[in-house]
């Protein structure tokens, strides 16, 4: 009998220990862009976003508002931001989260 108590705690306490996975969030971000005016910039951002991994959508609403849907697994908002820095794209104000 003490066996399996003592079997039964050492499984709690392992399970306890073992931290459970977090699945992998589906993030939407709001980023305000400048650099927007000119006539390339919109195929640009076009193909920094379609080679960033972990971004699996993204819109354009104009004026350089743009929406961004990533998985947080793969890609942080700070990757996708350095990512358009590099393509002469800089974000203004803080990103808002959608979700």
């Amino acid at each position: 009998m003490k066996k399996i108590i003592i079997t039964g705690i050492i499984l709690l306490l392992v399970c306890l220990a073992v931290p459970s996975p977090v699945p992998a969030k589906e993030r939407i971000v709001q980023l305000n862009l400048s650099g927007c005016a000119d006539c390339n910039a919109a195929g640009r951002m076009e193909r920094i976003l379609k080679k960033t991994q972990g971004v699996t959508k993204h819109t354009n609403k104009g004026h350089g508002l743009l929406i961004i849907t990533f998985d947080d697994e793969i890609t942080t908002l700070n990757i996708i931001i350095d990512e358009l820095k590099r393509g002469k794209l800089f974000v203004q104000g803080e990103a808002i989260f959608l979700k």
